[in-house]
């Protein structure tokens, strides 16, 4: 495959990407007299809970890390090639060892045809938000019969997360010290060898060109993938899957004017998850039925970009005593914000979500899987090699506790009485895509009642050579 790639022909070669992060987190802990509105919204997923109920302390960590991308896109003959890869400086900094860009795939091309194995972006997700990404990690087909319409079919796809660089570089910062972050790496990669299967298979397409059409229908099989997920060894054995399984779906449009791009989805997903949890109310079973919509608007003008996002799911059905009958939305994919507190070292996801450490639904602090709202502001000015960029996100969940319809609000009394929000703002300098080189300073807002003050800064850049 190397030779094939590089080629007796000094045009055939792989792009080299170096690049450095240096980050510094601020964390205190406060005292406040308020009373708890926020029941279950704290570290408790963690030793670092106890931490924090018990010890009233000072946090700050600094650290950098450093990765090495593989990158070349090219063709030859019919053989057709983009590979995007990172390696970074090893488990001590809580990363994984490798991670795959949008695209890393080898294939074989023709003018309607292209068949090829590896990762491969997911052209029919929902693009409200300005970094949000989804793909297969397998082997898929594309086929475009005609110049304005392309059909992806994932044949099969060992879905992992669909984890990227820019998406999980913070992630482990705050939850463990680096010895902490090399047990916690050793584990995941021992529960990994433990399962048994959460293949996925994907199929959409996307019509149109400035107006266009997307509709994309995605099936996995969980298994024992996730915390709360329960596995049948019987009915495994003799079927090869045992009923925990996830239909994703979603349909939308997309108008791009030039200077105005509108994007709107409309999202669902059915299944079913094996639980003995005594909070069902029929255990042993219980269905995933739910909704959620995605919307977004970009306007630009000169140097200047400005785009709002938001996403608005559902929740899970409760009767009056207070057990589940149903599940709300799952989703799929990467977190959809670019914040880092949000995204990366809090990872509070607007739904229950399927992510690369399986199937889960929390209401916590960290690692936060729950209903709720979500809405990111991007405020761009480009000027030259100069790029400034400031963006807020902001996060309602709906309240925790009593009975619940189980479908999509817009009435204030259904969410909780606190918010968290969160600004970035991000300075650098750009040469084209080869050379990149800026800082980020973050500020996250709390609900007094938690008792927490944190701000984030980094230092970033990357060379391609």
């Amino acid at each position: 495959m190397i030779s094939l790639l590089v080629g007796s022909s000094p045009r055939f070669g792989v792009g080299v990407e170096v690049g450095i992060l240096g980050y510094e987190l601020f964390l205190k802990e406060t005292v406040s007299n308020k009373k708890n509105q926020t029941p279950g919204w704290d570290f408790q997923t963690s030793q670092v809970g106890l931490d924090f109920q018990n010890v009233s302390y000072l946090n700050r960590i600094s650290g950098k890390s450093m990765f090495v991308g593989l990158k070349d896109k090219n063709k030859r003959e019919q053989v057709v090639w983009d590979l995007d890869i990172q390696l970074t400086t090893g488990k001590e900094t809580g990363l994984r060892p490798f991670y795959l860009g949008k695209n890393n795939y080898i294939g074989y091309e023709t003018s309607k045809f292209l068949f090829g194995v590896g990762r491969r972006e997911h052209k029919f997700r929902p693009m409200s938000f300005q970094t949000s990404f989804d793909g297969g990690d397998g082997v898929f087909l594309e086929f475009q019969p005609q110049s304005n319409l392309t059909l992806q079919f994932f044949l099969w796809d060992q879905y992992s997360g669909s984890l990227l660089f820019q998406k999980d570089r913070f992630h482990s910062l705050l939850a463990h010290s680096p010895k902490e972050k090399s047990d916690h790496w050793e584990e995941l990669e021992s529960k990994e060898e433990k399962q048994s299967h959460h293949r996925r298979h994907s199929f959409g397409f996307v019509y149109g060109n400035d107006l266009n059409l997307r509709l994309g229908i995605q099936y996995i099989e969980l298994g024992s993938w996730g915390r709360h997920v329960k596995d049948s060894p019987r009915e495994t054995k003799s079927s090869g899957a045992d009923g925990d399984s996830i239909i994703n779906g979603n349909v939308g449009f997309g108008w791009d004017l030039y200077f105005v791009d509108v994007q709107f989805d409309f999202l669902w997903a059915k299944g079913n998850d094996r639980s003995n949890s005594k909070i069902t109310n029929s255990p042993g079973s219980i269905p995933i039925s739910g909704e959620a919509i995605q919307w977004g608007a970009e306007l630009q003008f000169g140097g200047f970009l400005f785009r709002s996002s938001h996403f608005l799911s559902d929740r899970e059905e409760r009767n009056s005593k207070n057990q589940i009958i149903r599940e709300g939305y799952v989703s799929l994919g990467s977190h959809p914000g670019q914040t880092p507190y949000i995204s990366q070292i809090f990872r509070i996801f607007p739904s229950a979500a399927v992510t690369d450490t399986g199937y889960d639904k929390n209401f916590a602090l960290i690692d936060g899987k729950c209903f709720g709202y979500l809405t990111e502001l991007v405020l761009q000015f480009t000027y030259q090699k100069f790029v400034g960029k400031f963006v807020g996100n902001y996060f309602l969940p709906y309240k925790v506790g009593g009975s619940s319809d189980g479908r999509i609000s817009f009435q204030k009394r259904d969410f909780e009485v606190f918010s968290i929000a969160e600004g970035l703002l991000e300075l650098s300098l750009k040469e084209d895509s080869s050379f990149e080189l800026g800082i980020g300073f973050s500020q996250v807002i709390l609900p007094e009642s938690i008792g927490i003050k944190s701000n984030f800064g980094y230092v970033f850049g990357r060379l391609e050579l």
